[in-house]
Formats: C-alpha cells, structure tokens, sequence
C-alpha cells in the first residue's frame, strides 16, 4: 500500500484540502445509512485519515472509532474533534486489533484499493470480519474500475477550486496488466506548490466476492450510486456491501 510517510506533516494541509474536495462525506452516510442505521451505531472507519468520513458520520449519530497509518492526519482530525464522538487509533488498517466489534466498517473513497496485492485485500477483509458484530455490514466506497481502464494506460488529469486561491491537479495513470494506479496530487496556492502521491490496485467485482469469500465475508449488496441505485455498466461508482457469511 501507499508508505503512510507520503502523508506526512509537510504534505497533510494539501492532502486534507483534496480530501475535503472529493470525498463523499454526506454521500457516504446516505448510501450507508440506506443499508444499516447510524444513529447510536457503532463504526469503524478504516484508513480515516483526516477524518471527513469520520466527521460525517459522526453528525448522523454515530459513534466512530477512526484508524489511519498516518500521525499527521490524526494530528489534525483530533484538532478538529471537539465533542464528537470519534476515537482515533493509529495502525495499519491491513492488521488493526482492536477490542471492540462494531455494527458498521467503512473504508471510503478506494481506501480498499490501497491494500495492493491480493494478499493484502483479503489481509484487510480478515481484519473487517474480525471487528465485525454480528448482523453487521462493511461499505467499500470503490470507483468503478472501468473507470481505470477507459484510458487506455494514458494519464489523465482534472483540476479542481480550493476555495479562492488554491487549485488541486489529480493526474492518474492506470495499467491493465497490473491493475495498478499512480495518483499524482498537486495543490497550488500564491506562493507555494505541494504535491504528494498515492499507489493502488484495483479489484473488479468478480474478485472482490472472491476475496471476500477467502476472509469469511460475501458481499450482499452493490449499488451504482450513493444515492442507492443500481450498479451497471454505466455506474461510476463501484459500492460495495460486506457482511459475515
């Protein structure tokens, strides 16, 4: 997976700042809350790093456990608690052990493709079905992978607003062969340029269930979008649901 020093102290503000931009925090809570009430559960929120995901959760009601690699982003998200209900836990979330079991699992926005190789998938998915109560689901907040591989191995690039006077550029580079990602981050400000990277693997569908199966979990549910439609072949989003078999 991604060193979690690529998430350190001098890149945390621009990592946040994108976090903050493309991850789906109330879309995550409805799509999640669509399946398995929050209000007064118990979630377990894997690679969480600076915590938008854990945030939003925690305004549904939740009660949120946040793990993430990465001391700089849980330096940040705990500046920003206050009197939420989040814990924060540092561990690599491929073998987290923690005390407790917890009626939701979340690893939004291809957090699950950063465990890379298939050995790591279904190391993460053992740890999902270790802190899993029963009756209990795990969401996997994928992009479809289709999505990937509509280039053709070319890198592709999008800029997004910071707000007034910054601008993130994401340029992707995908490989068939390996199913591999390299996201390339660059945030610019008036005066000052920071990038940082990240390294994935995707996984389809068909491997997602059987990797699921190797870990003890099936997958129950896919849907298209957050607002629970369908997933086609037209879906950009590729949402998972997990529960114990």
């Amino acid at each position: 997976m991604s060193d979690p020093s690529v998430y350190d102290a001098a890149a945390i503000d621009a990592y946040d700042l994108v976090s903050s931009r493309i991850s789906p925090g109330t879309g995550l809570v409805t799509w999640v809350s669509s399946h398995r009430p929050l209000a007064g559960s118990s979630v377990l929120d894997l690679g969480a790093g600076t915590g938008v995901s854990s945030f939003a959760l925690a305004e549904a009601g939740a009660r949120v456990v946040a793990v993430d690699a990465s001391r700089p982003s849980l330096d940040l998200l705990e500046s920003r608690r206050g009197d939420q209900d989040i814990e924060v836990v540092e561990a690599d979330f491929r073998d987290a052990q923690l005390d407790s079991t917890f009626d939701v699992i979340t690893l939004s926005r291809n957090t699950f493709f950063l465990a890379q190789s298939h050995d790591e998938k279904i190391a993460l998915l053992r740890v999902i079905a270790r802190h899993l109560k029963p009756g209990g689901a795990a969401f996997l907040d994928c992009t479809d992978p289709a999505e990937f591989t509509g280039a053709g191995g070319d890198a592709t690039s999008v800029s997004y607003p910071l707000g007034r006077d910054r601008m993130v550029t994401i340029t992707q580079t995908s490989d068939r062969a390996t199913q591999a990602i390299m996201s390339i981050f660059m945030v610019q400000g008036p005066s000052t340029l920071t990038a940082f990277h990240e390294i994935a693997t995707w996984a389809t569908l068909p491997e997602i269930r059987l990797l699921a199966r190797m870990a003890g979990l099936e997958v129950t549910g896919v849907n298209g979008s957050y607002a629970g439609e369908d997933y086609t072949a037209r879906s950009r989003e590729m949402l998972v649901v997990l529960e114990a078999k």
